[in-house]
This record gives structure tokens, C-alpha cells and sequence, in this order.
């Protein structure tokens, strides 16, 4: 499909079932869900219904991509010579609403946006040292030999320091998560530091046996290496999703303004796609959970020259002063989002 063909099928897009985009020089499939479907965080569904594009990460020039309508896109073996009416949208109109509904789409635009508790769970959590083990209420892990190390292997069994007395309702079945902690500095505004420990969740456990004082328990599934020392455990806890209707853009970001990131809170001391980072602003300058931000690097030899984006997140979770971002695009292999990478809101979520 010639690039003027395509721009014609967009240009007359209410009058279609689906419409075709060609890939242009620095498109992603970002910046087409914000364009065409409202929402910039749809693009995973974008992707799904263009399979044919193997990367969502990576997109070429040339390549086509469907955008849903009334209609789901048609399969890939089915677009080749593929051309839809005015009046063939009308006749279908009636079939293919259950079929869009199916794929989420309603008028181009889903009705909300539920985002996955999987990488809410998986969220490091900050303590202050000074109430340690108190706020998260976090219990020590136990084996039954003192100096027997912690295995981090399938039905490697264990203890768990809290039972019936801590928890009347625990019994046979439930779910522990296990938690690795570490203590880490943070800079704070007076250009002082906080002291902080970051518990990073290393794996899920189900307990057997339910005491009074303390239960038995065997690993189901496991994330990262845990040893003794720093291991802490407690029931798992319900994860509370983000959900937004929508997202309002925000158009310009002041440089002096943008946040900072603080501290990498993976394990890994290298940002990678979804990975978490702890930037400067909180609440205060609304940075809210289901917020998007978008990471900028200045070339401080010139500061006349624009900044490079290197990447998208979004605000899992924020307080007064910080939040914690989940890296969802990374787009500059050449240059990497660390320590003072700078942060801008780019969209607000409308709940």
C-alpha cells in the first residue's frame, strides 16, 4: 500500500471499519496509540492486533500497521489487496461490534485503562530505617537448622516468622511473599540523605503448616537469589490496580522543573525496560500513580541544543516527596537512564 493511499484511508477514517497507517521515520507504537486511540498506554493492544510486526519495540519504515475501528483489523493473511467501503462499514456495522468489542476497542478508544497488577507486585517498597520491619510489617524467615543457608530453589522448605497470633485467619494454602532487604541512601531536598531499606520481592511462598508462632512454608515461585541475612517475609497482600479513564497530555515541560531519578531500585544497577526507578517529585507537584513521565538527557556542553528522550514510564506509586516509575519504553540504546536522568510529566491520568 503506496504512503499516499494510506494517508487517504486516515484522512477518511470515520467512515471505516479499520484504517492502515505506514510506518514513518521515528514513529512508535506509543505515539500511534496517542495519535489514534486517545491513549498512549494502548499500545500493547495495538500490537496485538499486528502481530505481524515481531518487536513492538522496533517498528520500520514501510511497515503497515491496522488501526482498529468499528471493526478488529483483518487477519494478516487477509490484508493483502484487502479494501473496505462506506457501504460495506454500514453492512458489517451491526456483526462487527461484538468483534470489536472483543479487542477492546470502542470508537477508537477503550473505556478505561486497567493496568497489570503483575508489575505492581513485583513494585520494590521503601522503609525508613528508623521504623524498619514495622511500617511493611515484615517478619525474619527461618530454616529449621540455624545455620542451614536458604536454597532459592522450587519446594526448598522454610519458616516463616509469623503465625495465628500475628494473623488469626492464616491457615493451610495462603500465599507468603518473600522479601530481599537492603539498606540505601537517598538524597533529600536539604542536600542531605535519608536512610532507607528497599525490599525487592525474591519470591512467593505457600504455607503447609499454620502455628501459633511460627509456620511452615515451601517456595512456589521465585524471582531473584535470597539469603538468610536479608531475607523478610509476610502474607501476601492484596495489590490495589491503577485504573484511568483517560489521559489529559500535558504539551511543555521547563527543564529547571523536571524531576530527577534518585536511585535505580532493581537489583540490576542498569535501567532496563521494566525495571524501577525512584525519581524527586511526588504528590505535591502531581505526580500521581497512573501518571506518565517521559526520561531526557541534556547535552550540557550546549544547552541551547533540545534534549534526547531516551524513554517512557509510568507512576505505580508516589508520596509527598517521591515516586517510583515502572519503565515501559526505552528508546536510545546509545544512552542509558540513570542516577540524574532527568523526568517530565508527559500525560495525567483522568479517573
Amino acid at each position: 500500500m503506496s504512503f499516499k493511499k494510506s494517508v487517504l484511508l486516515l484522512a477518511t477514517c470515520t467512515l471505516l471499519v479499520f484504517a492502515y497507517r505506514v510506518v514513518q521515520k521515528g514513529d512508535t507504537f506509543w505515539d500511534l496509540s496517542e495519535e489514534y486511540l486517545k491513549d498512549p498506554f494502548a499500545w500493547p493492544d495495538l500490537w496485538n492486533v499486528n502481530r505481524h510486526i515481531q518487536d513492538p519495540h522496533w517498528i520500520y519504515p514501510g511497515d503497515s500497521i491496522c488501526i482498529p475501528g468499528e471493526d478488529p483489523c483483518p487477519e494478516v493473511g487477509e490484508r493483502v489487496g484487502k479494501q473496505n467501503s462506506a457501504k460495506d462499514s454500514d453492512k458489517n456495522k451491526k456483526t462487527s461490534k461484538g468483534n470489536a468489542e472483543k479487542y477492546g476497542f470502542k470508537g477508537g478508544q477503550e473505556n478505561s485503562r486497567i493496568f497489570n497488577t503483575y508489575y505492581q507486585r513485583l513494585m520494590p517498597m521503601l522503609e525508613p530505617v528508623a521504623v524498619s520491619n514495622k511500617s511493611l510489617n515484615m517478619y525474619l524467615v527461618l530454616n529449621d537448622e540455624v545455620n542451614k543457608p536458604i536454597y532459592h530453589s522450587l519446594d526448598h522448605e522454610i519458616l516463616l516468622g509469623y503465625g495465628k497470633k500475628n494473623f488469626p485467619k492464616l491457615k493451610t494454602g495462603d500465599i507468603a511473599e518473600l522479601w530481599s532487604k537492603e539498606r540505601v541512601s537517598i538524597p533529600n531536598a536539604a542536600g542531605t540523605s535519608d536512610e532507607y531499606f528497599v525490599y525487592r520481592l525474591a519470591a512467593l511462598a505457600k504455607v503447609t503448616d499454620a502455628g501459633d508462632s511460627l509456620s511452615r512454608a515451601f517456595i512456589v515461585q521465585s524471582f531473584q537469589v535470597l539469603s538468610l541475612e536479608t531475607a523478610r517475609c509476610r502474607p501476601q497482600m492484596p495489590a490495589k490496580t491503577i485504573s484511568v479513564n483517560s489521559f489529559t497530555p500535558i504539551k511543555q515541560a521547563r527543564a529547571e522543573e523536571m524531576s530527577e531519578v534518585l536511585l535505580i531500585l532493581d537489583k540490576n544497577i542498569v535501567a532496563s525496560l521494566y525495571s524501577y526507578t525512584l525519581i524527586s517529585e511526588g504528590k505535591r507537584h502531581n505526580y500521581v500513580p497512573g501518571s506518565a513521565v517521559a526520561f531526557w538527557s541534556f547535552d550540557k556542553r550546549d544547552h541551547t541544543l533540545p534534549p534526547k528522550l531516551l524513554g517512557r514510564g509510568l507512576v505505580v506509586h508516589s508520596d509527598d516527596l517521591r515516586s517510583t516509575v515502572l519503565i515501559r519504553e526505552i528508546y536510545n540504546a546509545n544512552q542509558r537512564i540513570d542516577i540524574g536522568t532527568s523526568v517530565s510529566l508527559t500525560h495525567q491520568p483522568v479517573k
